[in-house]
């Protein structure tokens, strides 16, 4: 090889390494005159080997703009309960809620209502009145979905936040957890730091900060969506797209880069995905889109140390973190589906 392009090479490696990391790998160098010589040891950066290899279901949702996925061939996800990745779906036109959540959760507190809709004639309404949290809603894995080589499991949901989302002249934090991907055995407590033996989640939060004079404040006030994850090793983990904030001992945060502000008042479709890793490897993924453009993606992750440590669940959140404000404030919720595939913003008629 001429020295130049060893020189690209090495120079590619050198600035990777600085951003990613080093693992160590043995290389065969060929002769010009098709000899070999012994094999070497070499170094390649993390994020060569972790997400250029990956499946080709792991693919999908990565392209640069609106990425399509199952949803697509389901206009305003009509029917779309019939994909065979389709966990299953809630658009609100029974007129009721009827996605099966844990002691019917979701239904209860959840008001199904024809006035702000996203797609056809209804949509759940959501109601924080001063001093109310709100409840975790939970939807149980199927054993099904966790067949097949390199497993992932997706959750979208549109939604659309009330200006009541203000919190006034005091411009205070505001936080609602939003929805995700959980593995929490019954016998494990969530209370202790993830090991890779007990529990893990890839989840999206949204949060509010202010006063800003930027100009997708609204009314001064900032308003984000962005991925979370609680895992054994959240210092190994590489943001790909977005950056990683917030790392402590078994959690970090992945802020896109720059924030996709959100706007009081807008539908906005967002979703969720975890790439399962397997057992004790660094090969796992969390990612997160908004309208199927891709804001987060981390990689070399670790969840899971065992096998038998499929994801459990799928949270739908009822949950605000924040609950001392004297208004009720309102959100909007519609098109919710849960995949096994990538499934994408709705397509709209």
């Amino acid at each position: 090889m001429k020295r130049n392009m060893w020189f690209g090479f090495g120079a590619a490696l050198l600035i990777s390494s600085f951003l990613f990391g080093l693992v160590e790998a043995d290389y065969t160098f060929p002769e010009k005159n098709g000899n070999d010589i012994a094999e070497a040891k070499v170094y390649l950066p993390l994020v060569l080997l972790n997400y250029e290899n990956i499946p080709d279901h792991w693919r999908n949702g990565l392209a640069a703009g609106v990425n399509w996925g199952v949803a697509e061939g389901y206009p305003n996800d009509v029917g779309i309960t019939a994909n065979p990745y389709v966990l299953d779906a809630e658009d609100f036109e029974s007129g009721t809620v009827t996605i099966p959540t844990e002691e019917d959760r979701y239904r209860l507190n959840t008001t199904v209502v024809s006035t702000m809709v996203y797609t056809g004639n209804y949509a759940g309404e959501h109601t924080w009145p001063q001093g109310y949290n709100g409840p975790t809603t939970r939807y149980e894995i199927p054993d099904s979905a966790n067949t097949g080589s390199r497993p992932t499991y997706f959750v979208r949901m549109c939604m659309n936040f009330d200006d009541s989302f203000h919190p006034g002249e005091g411009f205070e934090g505001v936080g609602v957890k939003g929805f995700g991907v959980f593995s929490e055995p019954d016998w494990a407590d969530t209370n202790e730091p993830c090991d890779g033996t007990n529990w893990y989640n890839a989840q999206v939060q949204f949060v509010g900060w202010g006063p800003s004079s930027k100009p997708e404040a609204n009314n001064r006030y900032l308003w984000v969506g962005h991925l979370y994850s609680y895992n054994p090793y959240p210092a190994d983990a590489v943001a790909v797209v977005g950056e990683l904030a917030n790392i402590s001992e078994y959690r970090f945060s992945a802020y896109a880069t720059p924030f996709k502000y959100l706007d009081f008042g807008g539908w906005h479709c967002y979703e969720v995905g975890l790439y399962l890793n397997t057992p004790g490897q660094y090969d796992g993924e969390a990612r997160f889109w908004i309208d199927g453009i891709l804001q987060s993606r981390v990689t070399n992750m670790r969840y899971r140390n065992v096998e038998s440590l499929f994801p459990t669940d799928m949270h739908l959140n009822i949950h605000r973190t924040t609950e001392n404000f004297p208004q009720t404030m309102i959100r909007w919720t519609d098109n919710i589906v849960l995949s096994t595939r990538y499934i994408g913003p709705v397509k709209r008629e």
